[in-house]
């Protein structure tokens, strides 16, 4: 019932001298309030399943940032979910324990993605898994104390594979990144396109893939500005042709 309904019935007009409402004389009242809309976002990060979530997506946020270097923006959501989680915690009979291998977990499987190997992302999927286990009760505790909390089962099972299947992707792209052959020496620039800085007749300046380099142009004079392609790289110079010629075939 609304207060200014509660106010208005004969029970509540009985005041005691200095004006306030004599209580026993309202026994069957009952005051209904609206709940705040912090305490209603406080009590949404006080549930275990989202409290779990934003600590592992502030920590994967965390370890893009730290994986790509600059990209800033992993980095703030990241911090803004462990923030969030750390509010939901707080009002949680949190296992500091657990928190802690979550956070070990994450941490060794970015530092496998540097390093190149899965024996620490097997020991980070390990204290993942047993962090998320321990992070409240434990799912092989029977407890019906007051205080007994626990993550959806579905939630830890979907949330480990999801971060295990996540680092594994990534590493193996990693490896084979790393292990795919790549042109040598300057041999990478034939085929690029540079700008004449000094006219070439034949030779001149070329400006090519952040380098100034000596050039010999192969099809007469190209004035300065024109864009050239690279034919051959003889030691430093560089021998180029207008870039909408037709090329001519490469010197041995």
């Amino acid at each position: 019932m609304p207060v200014n309904m509660i106010l208005s019935t004969p029970a509540a007009r009985e005041l005691v001298p200095w004006g306030r409402f004599a209580l026993a004389a309202l026994p069957d009242l009952a005051l209904q309030t609206d709940v705040p809309l912090l305490d209603r976002f406080l009590a949404l990060l006080a549930d275990p399943n989202v409290a779990y979530l934003l600590l592992v997506m502030g920590l994967l946020g965390l370890a893009a940032e730290f994986a790509t270097g600059g990209t800033v923006f992993p980095g703030v959501a990241g911090v803004i979910c462990l923030i969030l989680a750390l509010a939901g915690l707080g009002q949680l009979p949190t296992n500091w324990a657990g928190a802690a291998l979550i956070l070990a977990g994450i941490t060794m499987l970015v530092l496998d993605i540097q390093i190149i190997g899965f024996g620490l992302s097997i020991g980070g999927v390990v204290a993942f898994a047993l962090g998320s286990l321990l992070l409240f009760t434990p799912p092989w505790i029977i407890s019906e104390s007051a205080d007994s909390v626990r993550i959806n089962p579905w939630l830890l099972v979907g949330t480990t594979g999801g971060v295990a299947a996540f680092f594994f992707l990534a590493i193996a792209a990693v490896v084979k990144s790393r292990t795919a052959p790549v042109a040598v020496g300057r041999r990478i620039l034939i085929g690029k396109i540079g700008t004449v800085r000094e006219a070439l007749g034949p030779r001149g300046i070329v400006h090519a893939e952040g380098e100034t380099w000596s050039a010999v142009s192969v099809a007469g004079t190209i004035p300065v500005g024109a864009q050239v392609q690279i034919v051959d790289v003889r030691g430093l110079t560089l021998y180029v042709r207008p870039a909408d010629a037709t090329p001519p075939e490469a010197s041995d």
